[in-house]
């Protein structure tokens, strides 16, 4: 039996390549994947070609430790179950479920130091977002929102709507997410914000305590710097 792995060949350029399932080492375990969630913004610039030859991938991420250069595997948010282990030390981990910052792929071998279990009952599809969580949590305390702020979040793309969840938890004047497509405008408010605008049709701007630009777009930072 092979494993399937997604590998950009080229810039703009995507392809499956089947090899060989690796065996896990000493200290190792083998996860099947379940779901691996793509970072449409993140590796869109990686896809394009539009990271700057030679610019390091993550030196923080083991699995992604190297530089960029094509052809490249990529990814970082893969929920999978562990199904075997180098060591009898590790077999504990055998059938749980694990989160792991690592490319897409159907089967991968990481040290156990370097997997997240998953709660039991979580849906493994939403534990796959973990790395969009983890930063609209840092999003959220970097901008340290006060009682009775009016805050805006502009995009509301999944981080733009995790950091909209985030924040209406707390006890905010009012809370406003703002996006040009209609689709995601709808899911707002089931997150907690107040009302929910496209960027040609907020009616009181300069308005706003705190502000979060969350897509990337600079239109969109326009949108933001006038709130």
């Amino acid at each position: 039996m092979d494993r399937v792995s997604v590998l950009f060949a080229a810039p703009g350029e995507v392809t499956v390549v089947r090899e060989a399932i690796p065996d896990p080492r000493p200290g190792e375990v083998l996860v099947q994947s379940v779901a691996s969630a793509i970072s449409a913004g993140t590796e869109l610039l990686f896809l394009r070609g539009q990271v700057p030859p030679g610019t390091a991938v993550d030196s923080t991420i083991q699995a992604l430790d190297g530089s960029v250069a094509f052809p490249l595997r990529y990814g970082y948010a893969c929920v999978g179950r562990v199904t075997a282990a180098g060591a009898p030390a590790d077999a504990g981990w055998i059938g749980r479920n694990v989160f792991a910052f690592h490319p897409h792929t159907s089967h991968f071998t990481a040290p156990v130091s370097q997997l997240v279990p998953v709660p039991d009952g979580l849906d493994l599809r939403r534990a796959a977002l973990l790395p969009n969580m983890e930063t609209a949590v840092n999003f959220v305390m970097d901008g340290r929102p006060v009682i009775g702020e009016r805050v805006a979040v502009v995009g509301l793309g999944v981080v733009g709507l995790l950091t909209t969840a985030l924040l209406a938890r707390f006890p905010l004047a009012e809370l406003v997410a703002v996006d040009p497509l209609p689709q995601r405008r709808a899911l707002a408010p089931a997150l907690g914000a107040h009302r929910a605008f496209a960027p040609d049709d907020l009616d009181d701007p300069a308005s706003y305590d705190l502000v979060y630009e969350v897509s990337g777009a600079p239109a969109a930072l326009n949108t933001a710097l006038a709130l």
